[in-house]
């Protein structure tokens, strides 16, 4: 049977899609599992249909070219009868959060696709991952959890920048926030929010001395990112938004593997220093520029440190690299 080549970009595309999968199919059950609400009950049995189907695709292409597949996630990595460590509520803002991430991973593997089998794989993944969206979207209006909703006044007409200090930020007469700052700022609040009491969750059950201090770094790092965050809408008179720690539970049974977490908060701090990229490409005052370039950088420094602990503990596959060059005997 021929071999069906695959381009390193969809290599590493077909591998997250793999192990990401196989983490979601596991911890979804869990949430499942001591899920109290009807509803989201039914969003995470979709859930759960989807990641099992997306697992089993992805590991289909990796083996008819001939790929080593990476260590998936198993239910061992999982205790799905472990208590609860969040209400409804904050299960529901997860995956929210969750989705919106794979959204945008599933954008990039499309469009880094050559194949048309590999191009379709991932449009149906998009597809799947917008219904989910939706649905949680859904349910999120219904409980009142996209509560404070932020406005600014309608404008009777739209004026043309006539001095550069719009782009300043760092004197007295630096102007309002428009509504691209407003949206990147709103956005990069909640979704640190979630990760940071993820995080928070993370320090509560690890038996770990070690994860837990790392665990507990990051909740400090992005508690003063949204710090930051907070300020510059409250300067700007727009609503407090809220914060999640309220729907922990205090149990110190962890559901999850070292492994798991460590490879989720990989996962979440590489979304999180995406955002932060995203938005400095954005925002147009030079203030909120300076901002999410100093957090970026510590957030990236944050994911190699966490990198660092996957690869101590021998957590970390190595993806499929490309040929070595042999070094010159002279040189030695």
């Amino acid at each position: 049977m021929e071999v069906e080549k695959l381009t390193p970009a969809e290599i590493s595309n077909l591998w997250n899609s793999y192990i990401s999968n196989t983490m979601a199919q596991n911890v979804t059950k869990y949430f499942n599992a001591n899920a109290q609400d009807e509803e989201l009950h039914n969003i995470l049995e979709y859930a759960e249909e989807i990641s099992i189907i997306e697992v089993e695709k992805s590991k289909a292409f990796l083996e008819k070219a001939k790929q080593p597949l990476p260590q998936r996630f198993e239910e061992s990595d999982v205790d799905i009868n472990a208590p609860a460590i969040c209400t409804d509520n904050f299960t529901l803002l997860i995956k929210y959060k969750l989705v919106q991430d794979a959204h945008i991973v599933y954008s990039l593997s499309l469009n880094t696709s050559t194949r048309k089998d590999l191009r379709e794989f991932y449009q149906e993944c998009l597809k799947n991952s917008a219904e989910l969206y939706n649905r949680l979207a859904d349910l999120m209006i219904k409980k009142g959890l996209q509560h404070p909703e932020v406005h600014i006044p309608t404008t009777n007409h739209i004026g043309k920048v006539s001095k550069q200090s719009y782009l300043a930020g760092w004197f007295a007469d630096r102007r309002p926030i428009n509504t691209m700052e407003i949206s990147q700022l709103v956005h990069n609040l909640k979704s640190t929010e979630v990760h940071k009491t993820f995080l928070k969750i993370f320090s509560q059950i690890t038996s770990s001395n070690e994860l837990r201090k790392h665990f507990e770094r990051g909740v400090e790092m992005f508690q003063k990112h949204l710090d930051i965050f907070q300020s510059v809408l409250t300067e700007n008179d727009l609503p407090k938004l809220p914060t999640w720690e309220s729907e922990l539970t205090d149990t110190t049974v962890s559901p999850f593997s070292d492994r798991l977490m460590l490879y989720k908060m990989t996962l979440l701090t590489s979304a999180a220093a995406g955002r932060y990229g995203s938005a400095l490409s954005s925002v147009q005052r030079k203030d909120l520029g300076t901002h999410f370039m100093r957090i970026m950088a510590e957030t990236l420094q944050y994911g190699e440190d966490s990198l660092n602990l996957m690869i101590e503990r021998g957590f970390m596959d190595q993806m499929p690299m490309a040929k070595e060059t042999p070094s010159d005997p002279s040189s030695t």
